[in-house]
């Protein structure tokens, strides 16, 4: 008798690499930076919020491209933060997740056989989700220690087929950031040889000065071939609450639309009601202040280990260089720090299977001070 599954659809694809290590964190008791959630009560402004929206009644579906006013909301902190405008009405699409967006953005424009680069190391959803819409993934791979962009090196992998570009900033797993000539050299690649830009910004207004979030929007040549996608549950500490958002040109957007109504419909109703109610400046403008803050007081609680780092320049992730502590490849080392010393990081390689040696793994900072310091004074004495 035949296997029931006798060709998987991703049969590279072991499983997520986050769910992975939080599963081994509950199962040791570790300190959990591995995943990137914060450990801390979000605005009581947005629970209270929501329970209004429960009693009020927002609880049946809502429309497929999202709440009506949430959708205003995401169009006044591109306004407020970036002086772009964008029409709520056909620009703006509310996802169950950034993943969600990511995911419908690709099934919705790539078709089969055609190419998407991607720059790795790279978040795990971008891979599969070229593989599921029929399309070829082509890698870039950025090298440490400063994972810069080769912008040669991209254009170079361009070819006939190649149909859009996925590019991260801030990006994750390494914080690094654009720069002006980093959007610059996208813009003239993608407008020279007609691609769409995916651009996965969901740490927008997670940035450390003197570095500023330089949205791929902020360049004109990108506007009308760019989805950018973003993320309300990082941006509101609700990470489980799973609402993000698509924001792109109304051609593109209309075919975005076309795959979400067939996929999750809409996104859960009470949770948007509850975030457009509080998404003013306060829910977003005072982020980076929050997190140089988180991210200052990691790093000063590792000041006499024997991990080495570059700051990271946005985001709430921090890489550590553990080359002086362990030969061992990224994964044993995560695991050892798990079960021996009860903290708990993400290894390089589940970004690319290629930085395995790298020595470097991914704490995330978004946590309450007392697990900053508890996780440092474990990782001192290492």
């Amino acid at each position: 008798m035949s296997p029931i599954v006798s060709d998987s659809r991703l049969p590279h694809i072991k499983g997520s690499i986050f769910a992975t290590m939080t599963r081994a964190a509950k199962k040791y008791g570790a300190v959990n930076l591995s995943q990137g959630f914060p450990d801390f009560a979000p605005d009581q402004r947005l629970l209270d919020a929501l329970s209004e929206a429960v009693q009020g009644n927002h609880n049946q579906y809502g429309l497929p491209e999202g709440s009506e006013t949430l959708r205003q909301s995401i169009a006044h902190m591109f306004q407020n933060l970036y002086g772009l405008g964008f029409s709520a009405e056909t620009q703006i699409t509310i996802t169950a997740g950034a993943m969600q967006a990511i995911s419908a953005a690709i099934s919705s424009l790539v078709h089969a056989g055609e190419e998407v680069i991607f720059l790795s190391p790279a978040f795990e959803s971008y891979e599969p989700a070229i593989l599921l819409a029929g399309g070829v993934p082509v890698c870039v791979e950025l090298r440490a220690p400063t994972f810069d962009i080769d912008w040669d090196e991209v254009e170079e992998s361009v070819t006939r087929h190649t149909r859009m570009i996925v590019v991260n900033s801030p990006h994750n797993p390494t914080g690094r950031c654009w720069t002006a000539v980093d959007v610059d050299r996208l813009a003239r690649i993608a407008d020279q040889y007609n691609l769409l830009v995916l651009s996965d910004e969901v740490y927008h207004n997670i940035v450390f000065a003197p570095q500023q979030h330089i949205t791929a929007f902020s360049d004109t040549r990108l506007r009308g071939r760019t989805i950018v996608v973003g993320s309300l549950g990082k941006t509101m500490h609700v990470t489980g609450w799973r609402i993000g958002y698509a924001i792109g040109a109304p051609a593109l957007t209309n075919e975005i639309r076309k795959v979400l109504q067939f996929n999750t419909y809409a996104a859960p109703t009470p949770l948007q009601q509850a975030m457009a109610a509080v998404l003013d400046d306060a829910a977003y403008c005072d982020l980076p202040q929050l997190f140089v803050q988180k991210r200052n007081r990691f790093l000063d609680g590792l000041g006499s280990s024997r991990f080495s780092f570059m700051p990271t320049g946005g985001g709430y992730f921090q890489m550590l260089d553990y080359s002086a502590i362990s030969e061992l490849p990224d994964t044993e080392f995560a695991n050892h720090l798990i079960e021996c010393h009860g903290v708990a990081g993400l290894p390089m390689s589940g970004f690319g299977s290629q930085y395995a040696t790298s020595k470097l793994l991914r704490f995330c900072f978004a946590k309450k001070e007392e697990t900053l310091d508890t996780a440092t004074d474990i990782l001192r004495a290492i």
